[in-house]
């Protein structure tokens, strides 16, 4: 609480939740939305090849895509701060906690999808084994969860 309440005497809390200016809030939920978009966009389009949709597209091209996927968590991470100096209140929520666990399990399964996937010279993209499928599934289930749950501290917890 006293964390909460540090936030909330910051200038920056003033400006970004306070501000009269019409832009602040919405300028930074829109480059949050806009970074998911990139890197949710992004990773489930690599989880469906992996699973089998579109399976005439080259599956090694779109290793190309992971530069953008952390440019859109960069923008997300520091948009996500923002929001947070916005509404620190939200650290009480357990939804919110959800939201991040799903973000971690999400970003650890891209990761591991990264090394199992692109980095293995053995691998056959017309033949992805079962388990790295069941991962791709994973990660659009953690990602689904993650988008999910930061909608639902709106209206759900604290």
């Amino acid at each position: 609480m006293d964390f909460i309440a540090w936030i909330q005497q910051t200038e920056l809390h003033q400006w970004l939740g306070e501000s009269p200016y019409w832009f602040p809030y919405p300028f930074i939920i829109a480059l949050h939305a806009m970074g998911m978009g990139v890197i949710v966009g992004m990773n489930v389009a690599l989880d469906l090849r992996i699973l089998g949709v579109a399976s005439a597209i080259p599956l090694a091209p779109l290793e190309s895509f992971f530069p953008f996927m952390y440019l859109g968590l960069a923008v997300n991470a520091v948009t996500g701060l923002g929001l947070m100096i916005t509404h620190p209140e939200l650290l009480l929520n357990p939804v919110m906690w959800v939201k991040f666990a799903c973000i971690f399990l999400a970003l650890g399964s891209l990761r591991l999808l990264r090394a199992r996937v692109f980095r293995d010279p053995k691998l056959d993209p017309q033949h992805i084994p079962l388990g790295r499928q069941v991962l791709a599934g994973f990660s659009i289930f953690f990602w689904a969860g993650a988008i999910t749950a930061g909608r639902l501290t709106a209206y759900i917890g604290s």
